[in-house]
């Protein structure tokens, strides 16, 4: 019977969702550096420097103010293996550093790999031009 007992609770154990102490080594204030270089057909280069916050392993950061013109929201989950598939979503800015040379305010997305070790992380753009982020917990 004890046996029984021990094997239902090693299940019931395994079948549990993810919990909190897994994103725990995530989970605080981040530095993010996000450098653009120039796309084809002429944008110019940028490099982005601002923070984000990881609470229970989900990630937000923020450039710019909030849907206003030459704003990035940067958001998604690191798993506890340190993968992470992250969102970027904001509104353009001066068209010279805008893909297609987009009008300020045109809204974008776009998905960026992460993987997180420890106290720092790396990134890249997966579609569009080349943008590679670091990240780098503070």
């Amino acid at each position: 019977m004890r046996r029984l007992s021990a094997l239902v609770a090693l299940l019931a154990a395994t079948a549990l969702p993810h919990t909190q102490a897994d994103a725990a080594p995530f989970d605080g204030k981040w530095s993010v550096t996000q450098e653009c270089e120039p796309a084809p057909g002429g944008a110019r280069s940028f490099k982005w420097l601002y923070d984000a916050n990881v609470t229970d392993g989900v990630l937000v950061g923020q450039y710019g103010t909030k849907d206003k013109p030459s704003s990035l929201t940067l958001t998604g989950r690191i798993q506890a293996d340190g993968t992470a598939m992250l969102m970027a979503s904001g509104f353009s800015g001066k068209a010279e550093y805008t893909l297609g040379f987009a009008q300020p305010g045109e809204k974008f997305s776009y998905p960026v790999s992460a993987r997180f070790e420890g106290t720092r992380g790396t990134g890249v753009r997966t579609k569009g031009r080349t943008c590679r982020f670091s990240f780098v917990k503070v």
